[in-house]
């Protein structure tokens, strides 16, 4: 942004987009670029996927804006850094470089537009074909591809059909009709027996299998149109590795990729199909933004074998994630059909649904629990990358899972998910118990050799899985926990007294809010409110730590103090939402018991408070009574005449009232004509405007 700049603010994805890639890729190389991409990447699904499919859905290059202040989006910076990741994966590191170098030669001390950026990549690699890349700049929404596998066995031949979907979005040319993205697709084979990778390299690079696109718009291996692309080197990955994975360029909206055997065996060479038809690995590294739907769909056995063989870390992941997110749709939807009107509402909230028993009589869910229990295990033992397995074992949010079932009860989605949670630390009681017992043991031992604390990866993969161990153990009911004599208001006191750097201290605050009070005695809310008490105490006069602690309460479903607590047995609303009547204290700071840690004058704590209880707080924002929504378009009205800004960023949570149930749409609804009724700054009425015009 220095040394080249943007022309005008239609550019803004111009830098903001290669300064998050550039980020990314720094993160990567100095940690984990596994555990960096699957963070990223579930933000991005999490995050931009759902502005995506809003109201607010537009290009990484806007056609048009009444506040550009509304256009610092996700869109703008972590799909437009998805769409300079495309860039790297079509020309390969040499070429991305040589496209930068010239980048920087024609227009340093210069303002420039999108289009000079596109210009020196594609000068600079002129044996490549990028055109069509140029249409991520003008069309939003969320690309779907949809991967039809189909294998030949008499002819030795395995195909994928890759057909684009690309979505109606509201933005100003939203409706018109779409063109084909330029998707890479890089995509592994594995043997359906060994679960190795199978090697797909070209005969003409010392391999068997002849790759060509057969069917389509376009055919051929090079030129325009879409085509085959073979990765030039690895990059610190076996999944990288140019002899086992390729990038199937789907640049029309549809194209069939054939993998063909060919030639004869010879002493050292391996029948690339011998074992039948391969199980392809889709999307590795997630090399596109876009949603992927396979058919036939991989099956419980097939996602398992993925979970356990797939070389490529992404893909194992998803694996996970795909199971997980599966069981979790298919309780909640059973769970919804169970109830029957007329009913209370806390039955509309699913409070008599057994929820448990749904969960573990899901077909997949043995299968899934076993697997589950491996990876613990080796992550205890050092085996597999403990920072990773504690992303594969991090199931899909609420926010998430919303999108897959929509319109939906966010509550009834929040109990399904919890619920997962608990039966996955029942099943996994033993291992994570294990795991967190080596943990501590590795950590106290470090300590007495004289270890410092350092951002390393191997202390930061310990501290990773340490503190998913604390929080899915603090998730367990009574009964589980007592089982394996695991008293979790001990332990997170011990843990907290223990804490030798901030990681260790939060997770503590982060595993008490995991437990369920209502369940347990006054010591283990007495425990909570003493640690949050604590850690106050300790960094109420910081700015950023604060911030910390107000995030941590926001997400609370007990109360935070006793004071908080007595007030509300005076008054019947608290009583029955605790996470507000929180959140409320500390904003009035009542009794004066917070220290005045809340200011509204402040963004970044209007955003861990505020923003943490209306995006995090599932049970308290979605209260049916609607409290919860009155409560935070009050503190965004009082926010936009002083920060319209902060304001109209927080209001996004409200523009996504088609995804959820009829009750809870019509509410949210009525939320944003209260805005627009009280006359907002012109941030909050396009953010508003929007979102009830989309209809």
């Amino acid at each position: 942004g220095n040394r080249v700049t943007c022309r005008d603010w239609f550019q803004l994805s111009l830098k903001e987009g290669l300064t998050v890639f550039r980020d990314q890729e720094f993160s990567a190389d100095v940690s984990s670029r596994a555990v960096k991409r699957i963070a990223d990447v579930r933000f991005l699904r999490d995050a931009q996927f759902a502005e995506d499919a809003s109201p607010m859905s537009h290009p990484i290059r806007p056609a048009s804006y009444m506040k550009i202040d509304n256009f610092y989006t996700l869109t703008v910076y972590e799909k437009g850094a998805e769409v300079i990741r495309v860039y790297h994966t079509l020309l390969g590191e040499t070429g991305f470089r040589k496209g930068m170098d010239l980048y920087f030669e024609r227009h340093d001390g210069c303002a420039v537009t999108c289009d000079d950026f596109f210009a020196s990549m594609r000068d600079a690699n002129q044996d490549v074909d990028i055109e069509a890349l140029h249409n991520w700049y003008h069309q939003a929404g969320t690309p779907s591809v949809r991967c039809e596998r189909r294998f030949d066995a008499a002819a030795k031949t395995f195909f994928l059909t890759l057909e684009q979907v690309l979505p109606k979005t509201p933005d100003e040319h939203g409706s018109d009709a779409k063109v084909a993205q330029l998707i890479p697709v890089t995509v592994g084979l594995l043997d359906a027996a060994t679960g190795s990778d199978i090697d797909i390299r070209a005969p003409e690079r010392g391999g068997r299998v002849e790759i060509a696109v057969v069917d389509g718009s376009e055919s051929g291996k090079v030129g325009r149109g879409s085509r085959v692309a073979f990765k030039e080197s690895s990059n610190g990955s076996d999944s990288d590795d140019p002899s086992t994975s390729v990038v199937l360029v789907l640049s029309a909206m549809k194209a069939t990729f054939a993998f063909k055997t060919v030639g004869a065996p010879d002493g050292g060479s391996v029948e690339p199909f011998a074992n039948g038809e391969p199980l392809p690995s889709l999307l590795r590294n997630f090399s596109a933004p876009v949603t992927m739907t396979v058919v036939p769909a991989f099956d419980t056995k097939e996602s398992v074998f993925f979970f356990a063989h797939d070389s490529d870390p992404f893909n194992r992941w998803e694996a996970a994630q795909t199971m997980a997110r599966g069981i979790i749709c298919r309780a909640y939807r059973a769970a919804a059909a169970s109830i029957s009107e007329p009913v209370t509402d806390a039955d509309y909230d699913g409070a008599q649904c057994d929820f448990a028993s749904i969960i573990v009589s899901d077909e997949a869910w043995p299968a899934f629990a076993g697997a589950c229990v491996r990876i613990v295990d080796d992550a205890a033992n050092d085996k597999v990358d403990r920072a990773w397995a504690e992303e594969a074992l991090s199931f899909p949010g609420v926010a998430a899972l919303l999108r897959e079932v929509a319109p939906a009860n966010p509550v009834l989605v929040h109990r399904t998910r919890s619920a997962f949670v608990k039966a996955f630390a029942k099943h996994c009681v033993v291992p994570l118990r294990r795991a967190l017992e080596t943990c501590d043991a590795e950590s106290n031992a470090a300590r007495d050799a004289g270890e410092a604390y350092d951002i390393a990866e191997k202390q930061t993969a310990r501290r990773s899985l340490r503190a998913y161990c604390l929080a899915a153990l603090a998730s367990l009911d009574v009964e589980s926990a007592t089982a394996v004599d695991f008293d979790a208001a001990c332990v997170l006191r011990d843990a907290y007294d223990g804490a030798q750097n901030m990681t260790e201290t939060v997770s503590v605050l982060n595993a008490l809010s995991k437990v369920d009070m209502s369940a347990r005695g006054d010591d283990a809310n007495g425990v909570l409110r003493a640690t949050f008490k604590r850690f106050l105490e300790t960094w109420k006069d910081d700015a950023n730590v604060s911030c910390t602690y107000l995030s941590s309460v926001a997400q609370l479903s007990a109360y935070v103090s006793d004071a908080v607590a007595d007030d509300a047995k005076r008054d019947e609303s608290a009583s029955a939402n605790p996470a507000l009547a929180n959140v409320r204290a500390v904003c009035e700071n009542s009794n004066d018991e917070f220290h005045g840690v809340y200011d509204a004058k402040v963004p970044n704590k209007f955003y861990a408070l505020i923003g943490g209880f209306a995006r995090g707080n599932v049970r308290g924002f979605h209260a049916l009574d609607g409290r919860g929504y009155d409560f935070v378009v009050d503190k965004l009205l009082e926010m936009d005449k002083i920060n319209a800004i902060a304001a109209s960023r927080l209001a996004k949570p409200f523009t996504e009232w088609r995804l959820y149930d009829p009750r809870r749409a019509a509410m949210m609804r009525a939320c944003l004509e209260k805005i627009l009724a009280a006359k907002p700054s012109p941030n909050m009425f396009e953010i508003c405007t929007k979102s009830l015009a989309a209809e």
